[in-house]
C-alpha cells in the first residue's frame, strides 16, 4: 500500500491523500464516497498504472487524516483541491467522484474548470432541486435524506456509533451491505480486491468521520452553492441501471441538466459500477 500523504491548507487544517499509478501520469484526483476514505480506490491501483495515470485520492475534510472542516462547503472543497494542486504541484488535471464524491466532482467542473482536463461524475446524487422521489431506495439512504431536512442533528446521534461498530468489526459491516444491496452490487462486494480495500476503507474512519457523513448528506440535500447547468466543461456522467444507494434517474438528471454531458447509462449494473468499469471511467476523463 503506498504511503498516506498529508499538508497543511492555508487555515491550517490537515488535508491527507494517498497515490496510485505512475508518478508522471496523467493527474486524477478520485473523491471517495460517504462515508470513505483515500482507499476507496486502492483495488484499482494496476488498472491506473496500466492506463497510466497518476491517480490521487484524497481524504475530504473530516475523514481518514483529514481534518475536519465545520464549515464546508461544496466550493471550500474545491478550494482545497486547488490548494492540494498547488502543492504537488500540478497544473491541469481530471476529477472523478463517486457516490457523495460525485457533487464534489461536479463542483471542481464548477469552480475550477479552467484547470481541469476532465471531469466524471459517478453513481452521483442529484441536488434537491430535482425534487426526484426515493421510492426504490435503499432504506438507510431514505432515512438519512430525510433526516438531513427533517432532523439534521438526529443524523450524528445515528450515523457516529454506527461507524464506529463497523470499525470494530468490518465484516460485520460488509455482511449488513450484502443484505441490502442488489446482486450484481453483492457479486462486487465477494471480490476479494474489492472486499480487502473495504475494509481498508472502514478501517482508515477518524473519529470524526460520523459528523462528516452527516455533513456529505446535509450538503446533498441542500442548494449546492452552484448550478449544474452552468458548468461549461463536458462531464461524464456514469449511472447503473440497478442502483438502489443513489437511483439511476439522478444520473439522467444531471445529465439533462449539464450542458457538454455525455451521460453512461450501464444496464445491469448497481452503485459498483464505478469497480467493474473503473478502465472506462479513467478513459472517458484522462485518455
Amino acid at each position: 500500500m503506498p504511503d498516506t500523504q498529508v499538508f497543511q491548507l492555508a487555515d491550517g487544517r490537515q488535508l491527507a491523500w494517498i497515490e496510485y499509478g505512475k508518478p508522471d501520469g496523467v493527474p486524477v484526483m478520485a473523491f471517495h464516497g460517504s462515508p470513505g476514505s483515500r482507499y476507496a480506490f486502492a483495488a484499482h491501483a494496476d488498472t491506473t498504472t496500466r492506463k497510466a495515470v497518476r491517480l490521487i485520492a484524497p481524504d475530504r475534510p473530516g475523514y481518514g487524516e483529514s481534518t475536519l472542516d465545520p464549515d464546508r462547503t461544496y466550493e471550500s472543497w474545491a478550494r482545497d483541491v486547488g490548494q492540494l494542486a498547488d502543492h504537488l504541484p500540478i497544473d491541469r488535471f481530471a476529477v472523478l467522484g463517486h457516490s457523495s464524491g460525485g457533487p464534489n466532482a461536479a463542483a471542481c467542473a464548477s469552480f475550477l474548470a479552467d484547470r481541469l482536463i476532465g471531469c466524471a461524475i459517478v453513481s452521483g446524487p442529484a441536488p434537491p432541486e430535482a425534487k426526484l422521489s426515493r421510492r426504490g431506495m435503499v432504506r438507510s439512504n431514505r432515512i438519512g435524506q430525510r433526516l438531513a431536512v427533517l432532523a439534521p442533528r438526529m443524523m450524528g446521534v445515528l450515523y457516529g456509533p454506527a461507524l464506529r461498530q463497523a470499525q470494530r468489526d468490518p465484516d460485520k459491516a460488509l455482511a449488513w451491505m450484502k443484505r441490502t444491496l442488489p446482486p450484481c452490487d453483492v457479486a462486487v462486494l465477494e471480490r476479494p480486491e474489492i472486499s480487502a480495500a473495504l475494509r481498508d476503507d472502514v478501517a482508515a474512519l477518524s473519529t470524526t468521520a460520523g459528523r462528516a457523513t452527516v455533513q456529505d448528506i446535509t450538503l446533498e440535500s441542500r442548494p449546492w452553492g452552484f448550478r449544474l447547468r452552468d458548468i461549461t466543461m463536458p462531464v461524464h456522467v456514469w449511472h447503473g441501471d440497478l442502483d438502489r444507494n443513489v437511483l439511476v434517474d439522478r444520473g439522467s438528471y444531471q445529465a439533462n441538466e449539464i450542458p457538454q454531458a455525455t451521460l453512461h447509462r450501464i444496464p445491469n449494473e448497481g452503485h459498483g459500477l464505478v469497480h467493474n468499469h473503473f478502465a472506462d471511467i479513467l478513459d472517458s476523463v484522462a485518455s
